[in-house]
């Protein structure tokens, strides 16, 4: 019985159509002169892709402007408030309190040249716990008290001197009254001396600011 063998030799159910040995196998079918070996170049961008992009971004560019125009005209005014600064009411310069200055003044000029005159009095007569010193003491007391119970309503009048007049001249009368109501004859324990102490410095305040205003006492 004779076997005939369809295909090429070795193929594993054979070839109707096989191709003969050392022969190529043809091309597959496609535009003449096309390599199928190489793959197909890459596409270049034309002028007409440059010019599309081109539009974009003009028109994107476009987009931002008006969306800036928008926005600025449609945000609101700022207030009046916020552009021009208003006067706060009670806020002041230094030399807005030379008037008021001067009219206190003026009014505390006599009663704090009386104070003066009895402090230096009573000061003058000693050290603390000599017999002169010891024997005035309830007179400079007396004086003090009836000193304050004068100047505190004049002072109360004029809230609107400077604040520093007005704290210092209070810190004084303030030191004037403490020293006296505890005042006793003998030396002057510590507490004491650290209040006259203290009457001294704050006394320089009305001092200085009156005699910068041409009031002297």
């Amino acid at each position: 019985m004779t076997v005939t063998q369809h295909g090429d030799p070795g193929a594993p159910y054979g070839s109707a159509h096989g191709t003969a040995p050392g022969v190529p196998p043809a091309p597959p079918p496609g535009p003449q002169g096309y390599d199928w070996g190489y793959p197909p170049p890459p596409v270049r961008r034309t002028g007409e892709w440059m010019a599309v992009g081109m539009a974009a971004t003009a028109l994107l560019a476009l987009a931002a402007l008006v969306v800036g125009i928008v926005a600025l005209v449609t945000r609101p005014a700022p207030s009046d408030a916020a552009v021009a600064p208003t006067n706060q009411p009670g806020t002041t310069t230094p030399a807005d309190f030379a008037e008021a200055n001067r009219a206190l003044c003026t009014e505390i000029a006599p009663l704090m040249a009386e104070n003066d005159r009895f402090s230096n009095g009573y000061v003058d007569l000693g050290e603390p716990g000599t017999p002169a010193r010891d024997a005035a003491t309830p007179k400079y007391i007396s004086d003090t008290l009836d000193w304050i119970s004068r100047v505190q309503p004049i002072v109360d009048q004029h809230p609107d001197v400077d604040p520093y007049l007005r704290r210092s001249l209070q810190r004084f009368i303030d030191d004037q009254r403490l020293f006296a109501v505890d005042l006793r004859p003998g030396p002057l324990p510590s507490h004491a001396r650290a209040l006259y102490t203290d009457s001294i410095g704050a006394y320089s305040g009305p001092l200085h600011l009156c005699h910068d205003l041409g009031i002297k006492w």
